[in-house]
């Protein structure tokens, strides 16, 4: 029996160009969190937090994979493109970044992801592979608006204040020092 999802939520698309992955998505699941530090101080019960900013998002995606007899394929076909994904390896020897097309995951706005894990199983009864695919974002936009940030604050520390232009004149300034002197 072959089943037929037309509908973009059962549907993941991986890398550039885009392909469809083999199964349907079964589960999808995406978590983030802060990045906080704590730190005791002293004479204040508790600690204070610190926050530097938002971890990395993860994606879990869980794949029901299946026989496909109109395409000549079968779900160890497919296995063996997801096995094939996932060691996958770019430029410099390193795994492979890839960009995830699917609603949920262009809500959270997340771009590239490596593909941090691979966990499958099978049914033999029904005649499947459950499949669950780890992703982890490598560069979040958050990062980098944080990084951004962070040195925009450093030049402006490092750059003299530029002050305006007085608005008192010369000679009213002289005055007013003299004034300060004799006061002070």
């Amino acid at each position: 029996m072959m089943l037929a999802i037309d509908d973009a939520s059962g549907i993941l698309k991986i890398g550039s160009p885009p392909e469809i992955l083999p199964g349907i998505v079964d589960r999808i699941r995406i978590g983030n969190s802060l990045l906080i530090d704590a730190a005791e101080v002293q004479g204040r019960s508790g600690r204070v937090k610190v926050v530097r900013g938002w971890n990395d998002a993860a994606v879990s995606v869980s794949l029901i994979l299946l026989d496909d007899p109109g395409r000549g394929l079968s779900r160890w076909d497919a296995l063996k493109r997801l096995a094939g994904a996932f060691r996958k390896v770019g430029g410099g020897g390193k795994p492979e970044t890839y960009t995830l097309g699917h609603p949920m995951i262009a809500a959270w706005g997340t771009r590239r992801m490596l593909f941090e894990g691979l966990e499958t199983g099978g049914d033999r009864r029904r005649g499947l592979i459950t499949a669950t695919l780890e992703f982890v974002e490598y560069d979040s936009s958050a990062g980098i608006v944080q990084e951004r940030q962070a040195a925009e604050t450093l030049a402006g520390l490092s750059a003299p204040p530029v002050f305006p232009a007085p608005a008192v004149s010369e000679a009213r300034r002289l005055l007013l020092a003299a004034l300060e002197a004799d006061l002070g």
